[in-house]
């Protein structure tokens, strides 16, 4: 797997774990939802990330932003050792 391709995945995954982190946290610091007693998973699911996908999308993809530039530092380091 080349360099590239690992920088792909490894945003795709921080950003998925990002989104859902900040998706979490939004819901429930600024707004406690009482459910109903027969709420489902999905319904869950679709209150806290699908209806608010796009107030979540730019802090997920801040937040992801920062593990992939570290990745590509700690890379370019290495491959700067091993040249030498």
């Amino acid at each position: 797997m080349n360099k590239k391709s690992k920088v792909i995945i490894n945003f795709i995954i921080s950003f998925v774990i990002a989104f859902f982190i900040v998706g979490y946290i939004r819901n429930n610091m600024f707004a406690k939802i009482h459910w109903v007693a027969d709420v489902t998973i999905w319904d869950k699911f679709r209150e806290y990330y699908v209806r608010t996908f796009s107030f979540n999308l730019i802090p997920a993809l801040v937040i992801a932003i920062v593990p992939t530039i570290i990745m590509l530092i700690v890379n370019k380091n290495k491959s700067k050792e091993s040249i030498k």
